[in-house]
């Protein structure tokens, strides 16, 4: 068979996303006939275990291809709408990743927000610029170890071999099959499983005895897991798009245990010396994390990598996702599909809040149910909503005319504020470093910021014309993007607020207005202007000076306090 199916020279010569989607379905197919081939093999092999074990395994395989294969196509043909702030990111990581001083950047979000989908959206748009370019995408579970994502050793097909070409007592082929079908059905752990190293270790020494060792050289039997193929392919030259989805679900010793590996891209292959060694130029790494668990990354982890917090899109971004996926849908019913979205999305009584997904997903399904009319009432809500719970809940008649005026029915905490709870260090730079008025009195500070070698984005004006307070027209410059700083070891939180470390405050202290500060239970309010079930907001007096504050379900009070050098 021809390698690569034949159609490298295709790929690499793509420079239209048509021709690249034909392609990738010409790979499926391609796959489709070497299942059939395969199924055809195991049936002919009816009692010969050695090839079922290596046909089932390479069947496996194949299935893997084709899933990823699948989602790429789907996920690259979606619409992806970038911030500003997102975008800046993207290009100091780029930056930073050519000097060679970081290469991974951390999105934190709710479920929905779109982190995982821009990590693809970024590979598609390289691929439909014409570079070569991959993607290796893992999700995360709770019993992964740090040595599943670099390499293992493939046991079954090495023992299989050593049977093949070694002269094995019965007893010990007998048991061999026993293990290899145990390994096979998932019954034991070879790495860790001690019966089994002790078998391990029995067979190695009949296999050198038969002086078949040269012929079972461990270097024909590894495979290498996501970090591991990421990290060999950016040595070799490509660049490669490394997604590590959802980091919180595995536990802290596989965080910290691929933090070296992540960081100097370099690890050895233990039973066989080899040492694989990637380029950071050529890779970036992108970690996922929810923000319900996000507290689970080690500090370690955040020190070393840049930060972005996704937040969740208000109405206007969403309507403009929802035109991307759906250019011909009626206004009418794209602020009836938004209307009832968020109320939902808002309401603190549901269990599972739906995100953009499900409701793209509705919206296909009312599209084609009403294509000239609003529904009365919610149709389809299990689409939206997966407790039977939730969907009972009722969110009374919509006013689709009123749709802009609809207010969050249970307000929740900005982020700097969950931040400040878990106890990390939060200040908020200065508002005037986004006024077009302002910009001469910083440009100093810019000019310190370069000098230090900090990377910054300065904030972006556009001029636009808006209606002053007497009816007239007049031409005023907006802000569209924010100042920020985008470092290792800061986080940006959105609206100038930043967890910022002890170490590395002296950079920005000039233009630091505010710090945040968590109070202890048991403070008193002046005024409330506020109160939910899960927030409590008004003023209270600390030392003779009120301040405007947030009391969260546990009692504690945050502020903020004017900064002082």
């Amino acid at each position: 068979m021809e390698k690569n199916f034949g159609l490298r020279q295709q790929i690499e010569q793509v420079d239209n996303p048509e021709i690249l989607k034909s392609t990738l379905f010409a790979l499926l197919e391609k796959i489709d006939s070497l299942e059939k081939r395969l199924q055809y093999a195991g049936e002919q092999s009816e009692g010969n275990d050695n090839k079922i074990a290596l046909i089932s395994k390479k069947k496996d395989k194949l299935e893997r291809i084709r899933h990823g294969l699948s989602e790429l196509n789907e996920r690259m043909e979606k619409p992806y709408v970038v911030s500003a702030e997102l975008q800046a990111v993207k290009e100091v990581l780029d930056i930073l990743a050519e000097t060679g001083d970081c290469n991974s950047v951390i999105l934190e979000g709710e479920p929905g927000t779109g982190k995982t989908q821009w990590a693809y959206s970024e590979v598609g748009q390289e691929l439909q610029d014409g570079k070569d370019v991959t993607l290796v995408h893992v999700r995360v579970k709770d019993t992964m170890r740090a040595q599943d994502l670099l390499y293992s050793i493939d046991d079954v097909r090495r023992l299989s071999d050593a049977q093949a070409q070694a002269q094995v007592p019965e007893e010990i082929k007998n048991e061999a099959a026993v293990w290899k079908q145990r390994i096979m059905n998932g019954e034991i752990k070879p790495a860790t499983d001690e019966e089994y190293k002790s078998f391990k270790s029995k067979m190695e020494a009949v296999v050198e005895l038969g002086e078949t060792a040269k012929d079972l050289d461990y270097i024909n039997y590894v495979d290498l897991g996501p970090l591991g193929e990421a990290i060999y392919q950016s040595g070799k030259g490509k660049k490669v798009y490394l997604l590590i989805d959802e980091i919180e679900k595995g536990r802290e010793e596989l965080m910290t245990g691929i933090l070296d590996e992540v960081e100097n891209l370099t690890f050895t292959v233990g039973e066989t010396g080899t040492v694989i060694k990637g380029n950071k130029k050529n890779l970036r790494i992108v970690i996922t994390t929810n923000t319900e668990d996000s507290d689970k990354i080690p500090p370690s982890f955040r020190r070393r990598s840049l930060y972005h917090y996704i937040d969740y899109p208000g109405r206007a971004d969403m309507a403009k996702i929802v035109k991307l996926n759906f250019p011909d849908i009626r206004k009418e019913l794209l602020n009836y599909a938004i209307s009832v979205f968020y109320q939902y999305h808002e309401n603190s009584e549901i269990q599972k809040k739906p995100s953009t997904p499900e409701l793209l997903a509705w919206i296909r399904v009312l599209t084609k149910e009403y294509d000239s009319e609003i529904p009365e009432d919610v149709p389809h809500r299990e689409i939206l909503l997966k407790y039977q719970e939730d969907q009972e809940l009722e969110i009374g008649k919509i006013n689709v005319e009123a749709e802009e005026q609809i207010k969050r029915q249970e307000s929740e905490f900005p982020h700097y504020i969950h931040r400040a709870l878990q106890g990390k260090k939060v200040f908020h730079l200065t508002n005037q470093l986004n006024s077009f008025h302002d910009q001469n009195k910083f440009s100093e500070f810019y000019a310190q910021l370069q000098n230090e070698g900090i990377n910054f984005v300065t904030p972006y004006f556009e001029e636009k014309e808006e209606r002053d307070n007497y009816g007239d027209w007049n031409n005023v410059q907006k802000c569209t993007r924010n100042f920020q700083v985008i470092i290792p070891g800061i986080e940006y939180l959105g609206d100038g607020y930043y967890v910022i470390p002890e170490d590395k405050i002296a950079f920005v202290k000039k233009v630091i207005d505010m710090q945040t500060e968590v109070l202890p239970a048991g403070q008193k309010f002046i005024t409330i202007d506020e109160k939910s079930k899960n927030i409590t907001k008004g003023k209270i007096d600390v030392d003779g000076q009120n301040y405007d504050a947030c009391m969260a379900d546990d009692g504690r009070v945050v502020i903020n306090r004017q900064y002082k050098l």
